[in-house]
């Protein structure tokens, strides 16, 4: 399926629950935020964006942004602006797509539904969320007058485990026969701002919680509630499914050279980094979730160039919301000695397709004159399979 078809289809089924139920919100109400899905650095899946907070997203990113009314807020660079004055506006006057600027259609925001349209897929993921793993140290949301309950820890040999209150010295053995979850143990009650230590039965530290209460709502006001509460790595978990029912695959791709909004000039993005004969190019990949990469290099002589993955051996497999570097010592990158415009271009896929993009084993060497038809012929016969892909142009001079 297309990133375009899959985008169009979700925004559709959200667009019509949401004016079935007729769901809106009250004028002048913070804007609190949490990012569902982002390519852009420096915004990751979970995160807070604080009422009044800009957000600034370089050309050829997206982020989409879940406020505590249910809306939920789609940006693409080059944007730089406060978000919550969008989702306090009255979109149905303005329709589903707005522009930053007179002929600039490179921003666009979607107001694609409200919590009730979203329905239980994001209570259940929340739900599943603050079920908390006594083994991992960090901040830990719990819904107030709710107990949480404790997964078993992923590390072997876990299975029983000693809690104490680090303040007050209240302590409780819990443990798991199975793989389902436990209760949080009565006889040690919590409150909010209380640390928790996590011991092994021969008395070795294994971590420490950071206990937060959260009211006891649900929904996309309950995960505002925990993002702001700094639970981010519970909010990232729920926004996950979340980004995966409504929002398609995206990858972001630039320069060292371009950092943001500001860096190029309005048009159709065609513009690129400039390089003088023999510099080194280095180039920022990143994707919204997990994903299969693959990027190639079009040389002066217009001869395709595999360069990402650096080989056979190499897996195409890249971490999503982690920025990567595409090249460096071990995969240098140089302009030429001769004015010229290079172009690179990265596919983003939701399962490997190592047997079916061209010049999978041949990094860094020219294909035959066919090899951009291959790949594009590649792409085009996917089916089931979610693309993304991203083009950069790359001026010698």
């Amino acid at each position: 399926m297309s990133k375009r078809s899959f985008f169009h289809q979700s925004l559709s089924h959200l667009l019509a629950a949401a004016l079935a139920l007729g769901c809106g919100h009250a004028a002048g109400a913070r804007a609190e935020a949490v990012v569902v899905a982002s390519s852009a650095p420096g915004y990751a899946q979970g995160q807070l964006v604080a009422d009044g907070q800009a957000v600034r997203l370089p050309d050829g990113a997206n982020a989409t942004l879940l406020f505590a009314n249910g809306r939920l807020l789609r940006l693409r660079g080059p944007y730089d602006g406060v978000p919550g004055d969008m989702a306090n506006r009255d979109m149905a006057s303005r329709g589903v797509s707005a522009r930053a600027g007179p002929g600039d259609d490179r921003f666009m925001q979607s107001d694609l539904g409200a919590a009730r349209a979203l329905g239980s897929p994001l209570d259940s993921a929340l739900e599943r969320a603050l079920a908390i793993d006594p083994s991992v140290s960090g901040v830990q949301c719990v819904k107030a007058g709710s107990p949480p309950w404790l997964r078993r820890p992923a590390e072997p040999g876990m299975d029983q485990l000693l809690l104490q209150d680090k303040a007050g010295g209240e302590r409780a053995a819990v443990g798991w026969t199975n793989d389902g979850p436990v209760p949080w143990p009565r006889t040690l009650p919590l409150a909010d701002g209380m640390d928790i230590g996590a011991q092994r039965p021969d008395g070795t530290p294994v971590g420490t919680l950071h206990v937060r209460m959260v009211e006891a709502t649900g929904g996309a006001a309950l995960a505002v509630r925990m993002a702001s509460a700094g639970c981010a790595g519970q909010v990232g978990a729920a926004m996950a499914t979340l980004r995966d029912a409504t929002v398609p695959l995206d990858l972001f791709l630039a320069t060292d050279r371009l950092s943001g909004p500001a860096d190029r000039p309005s048009g159709d993005g065609a513009a690129g980094a400039a390089y003088r004969p023999g510099e080194d190019i280095r180039l920022l990949v990143q994707t919204d979730r997990d994903a299969h990469l693959y990027c190639y290099l079009r040389n002066a002589r217009a001869q395709l160039i595999p360069i990402f993955p650096a080989g056979a051996a190499m897996s195409a497999r890249v971490a999503g919301n982690v920025p990567f570097s595409l090249s460096g010592d071990r995969m240098p990158l140089r302009a030429g000695e001769g004015p010229a415009d290079l172009e690179v271009r990265c596919i983003a896929a939701s399962r490997n397709l190592d047997g079916e993009m061209p010049g999978r084993a041949a990094a860094f060497r020219p294909l035959g004159e066919d090899a951009a038809g291959q790949l594009d012929r590649a792409v085009s016969r996917l089916r089931e399979t979610e693309v993304a892909s991203a083009q950069l142009i790359l001026k010698v001079r």
